[in-house]
């Protein structure tokens, strides 16, 4: 999750706080043991037992590998050579893929900021594969411009039409470098009842409609359109939607939830076994790709 000052950790550098903790807590060290084993370095290295808690939890902005920090813990928890390189690796492998901030993240940082989305923003783009169930709307990955700026403008009250504008342009740039980056799978469930009552204006509503028809057709996206709860229901979506992404190993999958003041991701199996067999479960309840292709047809002719 984001910790307490809005930032989102770095999946790779909670991956590398795990295994640190893993190799000192098997070699029978406690933190303030390692602490104090860096202090009778040549040169002393000074770390308090409150960092090193901060770097086991993957709450570290950067971690210096080789000569600097890192190296250095590995030395003190008498780390083998075989993990030295595997986790040193890791840490090349985030320092490389380390990418500016887009111009418009910066400027919109005030906007993206309470809501914790730019955490969001670049953990999409590394995903390989996500899966995003939404009990009332459109996926913001398949969201017309129109159609986002009316939910927008409606789920966000507090916001200024500026501000709104500005998250609709940031849904779009979403758009394209999802297209453009790692993703291969992308699988979206949509529900019925959202699709049929969220937004009242037909143009606009026609419009998306057959955006999902056209998205339907890209061998990256699959589109399953999940029937109304007078036809299959009670079922665990209506505890609200999630987005499921999974990265390139070694990275562990996580699932991002928002509310309506706040946003983050959990990585613990905990979480994402139980939200991957709920939108199993869903998946299942929607009819396959050309059934939910053909009922969308449907409604664009029943508007």
């Amino acid at each position: 999750m984001p910790d307490a000052n809005g930032s989102t950790p770095s999946l790779t550098l909670r991956e590398v706080g795990a295994r640190l903790e893993e190799l000192r807590e098997r070699g029978g060290l406690t933190q303030n043991d390692v602490c104090a084993r860096l202090l009778d370095r040549d040169p002393p290295v000074k770390l308090d037992q409150s960092t090193l808690s901060r770097i086991e939890r993957g709450q570290r902005k950067r971690l210096p590998r080789e000569h600097g920090l890192a190296g250095a813990i590995l030395e003190a928890i008498d780390a083998d050579p075989s993990d030295i390189a595997e986790i040193l690796a890791l840490l090349n492998a985030e320092q490389t893929s380390r990418s500016p901030r887009p111009a418009l993240w910066r400027r919109n940082a005030d906007v993206l900021g309470p809501m914790r989305f730019e955490g969001f923003l670049a953990l999409e783009q590394q995903a390989i594969r996500v899966r995003n169930y939404q009990p009332r709307i459109v996926p913001g990955l398949l969201q017309t411009r129109a159609y986002a700026l009316h939910v927008i403008e409606h789920m966000r009250p507090d916001l200024r039409p500026a501000e709104v504008r500005a998250l609709v342009d940031i849904r779009l740039d979403r758009q394209k470098r999802s297209r453009q980056g790692a993703l291969h799978d992308f699988q979206a469930l949509v529900d019925e009842d959202g699709l049929r009552r969220t937004v009242n204006d037909r143009a606009v509503l026609t419009e998306q409609l057959e955006r999902l028809v056209d998205e339907s057709n890209d061998p990256k996206t699959s589109i399953r359109i999940l029937p109304s709860t007078e036809t299959i229901g009670c079922h665990p979506g209506l505890a609200g939607g999630f987005v499921l992404m999974e990265f390139p190993e070694p990275a562990r999958s996580v699932v991002w939830l928002e509310n309506m003041v706040s946003s983050g991701y959990f990585d613990e199996e905990l979480y994402t076994d139980r939200y991957a067999a709920a939108f199993t479960n869903l998946w299942a309840m929607a009819p396959g790709p050309e059934d939910s292709r053909a009922r969308l047809k449907e409604m664009i002719k029943e508007l």
